[in-house]
């Protein structure tokens, strides 16, 4: 191969960048066992730090771990805690002697996933990087602009909602509340959650935008009159899309 003209430098080899370790804060009731515990799972490629369960706030983390060796009711206080902390970081439970009643208990109030103490760490490592996966936003091919459920049609590129086939007036607000709850069938989003995407504010306790909209969309859907509505306020949560009995 002939050298580079004179003057001109051979352009530098480069690596890709490096993957950043992802941050794991494991909260514990019992800090030797939860810290033996985060040892075996930083060895997984996980950079983790241990606080006790009642510190202050949690390290700044990509998901945050709930270690409890006792009785879980005696945490849930310190669950609801964490979610309302970081309602946006996932967080999961970790129980020695994880029944189905405490997996029950731990999703509904606020966990994203359960697990016994004694699984394996690859099999917690990888619980913990599918919420991840989870929590990454669709590109745009992966993003819908039409949604079907029964006789309820919306097509976002045109803001049209149609219900048997005759469109439903809703206002550009009203529309964006429907698409974001409809395109998240199944799941609870909250108020915050709701404001956040639809206006780019946080909550505030006299803001009730978000219930006025749902309040109106359910009267043009004629939804108010059902006995069980198919949009369902969750209490103290927030609001469900239910995809079928459309």
């Amino acid at each position: 191969m002939s050298p580079p003209p004179s003057g001109l430098a051979e352009p530098a080899a480069t690596s890709p960048p490096a993957r950043r370790e992802r941050r794991v804060g494991v909260r514990c009731d019992d800090v030797p066992a939860g810290r033996a515990w985060a040892q075996a799972l930083a060895a997984e490629g996980l950079q983790v730090q241990v606080q006790a369960i009642d510190d202050a706030a949690p390290p700044p983390s990509d998901a945050l771990v709930l270690h409890i060796s006792g009785a879980l009711s005696e945490q849930l206080s310190r669950l609801r805690g964490l979610r309302q902390q970081a309602p946006h970081t996932p967080l999961l439970i970790a129980l020695r002697g994880l029944r189905e009643l405490d997996q029950v208990l731990s999703l509904e109030m606020g966990a994203d996933d359960a697990v016994d103490t004694s699984a394996s760490p690859p099999v917690v490592a990888a619980r913990l990087r599918a919420q991840w996966r989870r929590a990454m936003p669709p590109t745009a091919a992966e993003m819908p602009t039409e949604l079907r459920f029964g006789e309820l049609e919306l097509r976002l590129l045109r803001r049209e909602t149609r219900l048997a086939g005759r469109e439903v007036p809703l206002t550009e607000g009203e529309f964006e509340v429907l698409w974001l709850l409809a395109n998240h069938a199944g799941q609870t989003l909250s108020r915050r959650e709701l404001l956040r995407r639809v206006r780019g504010l946080d909550d505030h306790p006299m803001d009730r935008s978000i219930d006025n909209r749902v309040y109106r969309i359910r009267a043009k859907l004629g939804d108010d009159a059902l006995p069980a509505q198919r949009i369902r306020t969750v209490r103290n949560r927030g609001y469900m899309f239910c995809p079928t009995g459309w």
